[in-house]
């Protein structure tokens, strides 16, 4: 069969993303996200998106069920959210700003800013901040793990906060950000036996008043932009001292710059930046 989809980004963050509103490509997420995202032999990207029709008592606008590159099911997806809500205002039809979209089984509110066409500067509800060790989940000692260093391979125990925004963060602050740092020790920390759902792997230095950040992500690897990863750094940031509670908390991500705001515990974070279209294609499946 030929399968539509778009491909989109968000800060770099790329996705194909598939309207299925009637679920008939239920089943299938992990075999068409291996067979998508490959970036030499397919079309490419970190991840795939399946917008649906939410389930009637939800009251949102559409759903979203985001897959990793590997075929795993990722949960919250920051920047994969702000594309679905611009694929719902311009697929769809949606035309108020004000959307509410389901994620895992629960609505997240988003908010499209006018942009240029084919794009929107999108702020999207990633929800509240999970810090109960159990929760992320992993396997260190609890209640919860915030700016304490964790050994988490040979010769580095960097201070770490361990928390989950729908999916687990391991937010990492080191002195300097560079290739082998990430691409050696991303994987590591990914797959430590401490996270038995694996971790997203962040490695955060504060600079200039901002946060700098790359991402290893669970399922795909280093990504151009996290959304839910720089949410996670930002909260980090507060926790620790780094970034005053209650402000916007800028974040640069090799994509581009990402804006976290958090009023503190037991409230969402909100995540701001742009998303946009990139191609419409249609490929056999």
């Amino acid at each position: 069969m030929k399968l539509a989809f778009s491909k989109m980004e968000g800060a770099g963050n790329d996705f194909v993303v598939v309207d299925d509103r009637d679920g008939a490509l239920k089943g299938r997420e992990e075999e068409l996200a291996q067979k998508l995202c490959p970036r030499r032999t397919s079309v490419g990207a970190d991840g795939i998106i399946f917008v649906r029709t939410a389930p009637a008592e939800l009251e949102c606008d559409g759903e979203m069920a985001y897959y990793n590159a590997d075929g795993s099911y990722s949960g919250m997806c920051g920047n994969g959210l702000r594309c679905t809500a611009l694929f719902l205002r311009d697929r769809w039809g949606v035309e108020s700003a004000d959307m509410r979209i389901a994620v895992d089984g629960r609505p997240r509110l988003v908010q499209l800013h006018p942009d240029e066409p084919g794009s929107a500067i999108v702020t999207v509800e990633l929800g509240v901040p999970q810090f109960e060790v159990e929760d992320v989940p992993a396997l260190v000692p609890g209640p919860r793990h915030i700016g304490k260093p964790l050994q988490l391979a040979e010769d580095f125990a960097p201070g770490c906060t361990l928390l989950s925004l729908g999916n687990p963060h391991c937010v990492m602050w080191v002195e300097e950000l560079s290739d082998e740092l990430v691409r050696i020790l991303g994987p590591e920390v990914e797959n430590h036996p401490l996270f038995p759902e694996r971790v997203n792997a962040g490695f955060a230095v504060m600079r200039g008043g901002a946060i700098e950040l790359r991402v290893w992500e669970r399922g795909c690897g280093e990504t151009m932009a996290c959304g839910s990863g720089a949410a996670a750094a930002a909260v980090s940031a507060v926790m620790t001292g780094r970034a005053e509670l209650g402000g916007s908390v800028n974040v640069r991500v090799p994509g581009g710059d990402l804006i976290v705001n958090w009023q503190g515990e037991g409230l969402s974070a909100l995540l701001t930046g742009r998303a946009r279209f990139v191609f419409d294609g249609t490929v056999e499946v």
